[in-house]
């Protein structure tokens, strides 16, 4: 079943431009399936499209190896897809050539935006638009799993921004609750497609394990050109239990049994990979921010608690709290793509989870998954400091507003993230 994705809408407009368009993404996101959706729509329109992938051996060795003859192949088509781009040498320059002298609209997709954002984009400045394809959302999942459910959501808040949020148009607490219910199981399984899509629970873990095994870990290992798996696997479990923690070298090299600049290149690529996301402290004085350390999240839980091997429901955790601000800072970055997030800690340990910089305004959004008002007090220690127009506070199912030192504080529930 094709599950529509949510970055359609952003693709589309460029689709009838001449610039190349660029898919990352980790390896089972969806990728392949997304443009061969863009290719049936292209030969629906009577376009004649070419889709090989790098995969392919022989595919791959022509484009590296006789640019040439691959060039005269791909003029014959309107549109050229090159799934698993990464894996040509030098790809870049080659693709770089093939735009400048075809009139052929080319699609490359690929799962380490190392290699594609940076080895090709340097070549591609000004001839390519990127895009990321994640794991399913939770509305794209939600989409799947109750299409009526998403319809309602999707309806009244499709565009609405979490920062501007109309309280007017919440739902009651029957369809909070059923839509709060699919949230909890989201968060548990994950949103990759394959797992989504699976029927039970004992197939969803397999399928996870497949994904982690087959795909992720060899990728990662190989990017690293590590002889061995074991610090690697160490070091992402570690990373798994400590999500919402702030990164702590020493730790994670006495945990890994790596040194500290390993530990920095592995936590790179496991970014640039997209297993993790880390984030970095918010301070007015910048050279200081670059100097402390960062938190980490996941992309995707479902690949988290497979690393742990806890897929137990979020009302039997002691990890639920972390989980949900995880799922917050996947949620916020998919709706305000591009918006760099930070967090703000001070040296007593007073802490917000995430901080936005929006213009001249900074905006704090904390994470309190419970059905009362909570306002701790790191909260009031920043509004004291940093006197913030508005803050959010993202509830389980509690809605509410008030003011604090002229700060207007929205509590809103998660699910309208």
């Amino acid at each position: 079943m094709y599950i529509k994705r949510e970055i359609m809408n952003k693709i589309e407009p460029f689709l009838g431009r001449k610039e190349a368009l660029a898919i990352t993404g980790p390896r089972q996101s969806g990728k392949t399936t997304l443009v061969n959706h863009l290719v049936d729509n292209f030969r629906a329109e009577g376009k004649k499209v070419k889709f090989i992938t790098f995969e392919k051996k022989a595919d791959l060795f022509l484009f590296q190896n006789n640019i040439e003859d691959f060039r005269e192949i791909a003029i014959q088509y309107d549109c050229v897809v090159i799934d698993e781009f990464q894996y040509a040498k030098n790809g870049g320059q080659k693709l770089k050539y093939l735009f400048d002298v075809t009139g052929v609209k080319f699609i490359i997709t690929g799962s380490s935006s190392l290699e594609i954002k940076f080895q090709t984009g340097k070549y591609m400045v000004g001839r390519m638009f990127d895009f990321e394809l994640l794991p399913l959302s939770f509305r794209e999942y939600l989409s799947f799993e109750d299409p009526e459910m998403f319809a309602l959501l999707d309806k009244r808040f499709k565009t609405a921004d979490i920062l501007d949020f109309d309280a007017a148009k919440v739902f009651g607490e029957d369809i909070n609750k059923r839509i709060s219910s699919w949230l909890e199981k989201y968060v548990v399984y994950g949103g990759y497609p394959a797992v989504v899509t699976s029927k039970s629970n004992m197939e969803k873990e397999k399928v996870l394990e497949s994904v982690s095994d087959n795909y992720l870990l060899k990728e990662i290992k190989g990017l690293l050109n590590l002889e061995t798996e074991d610090e690697l696997i160490r070091l992402q479990k570690f990373l798994a239990a400590q999500i919402g923690n702030l990164i702590k070298y020493e730790e994670l090299s006495t945990v890994s049994r790596l040194n500290g600049k390993d530990i920095r290149k592995h936590l790179r690529v496991l970014e640039k990979t997209y297993i993790i996301k880390l984030i970095k402290p918010f301070f007015t004085n910048k050279r200081t921010e670059l100097t402390k350390n960062p938190k980490n999240f996941f992309i995707d839980l479902g690949m988290r608690n497979y690393l742990l091997g806890d897929f137990r429901p979020l009302a039997a955790r002691n990890d639920a709290g972390a989980i949900m601000e995880n799922y917050a800072l996947t949620g916020l970055q998919k709706k305000y793509p591009g918006q760099i997030f930070k967090y703000w800690r001070t040296k007593s340990k007073a802490e917000v989870d995430f901080i936005i910089e929006k213009g001249l305004d900074i905006i704090p959004i904390e994470v309190k998954y419970s059905s009362k008002k909570i306002i701790g007090k790191s909260l009031h220690s920043f509004i004291e400091k940093f006197h913030p127009p508005k803050a959010i506070i993202l509830t389980k199912d509690f809605m509410a507003e008030e003011e604090i030192k002229n700060c207007k504080i929205r509590f809103i529930p998660i699910i309208y993230l």
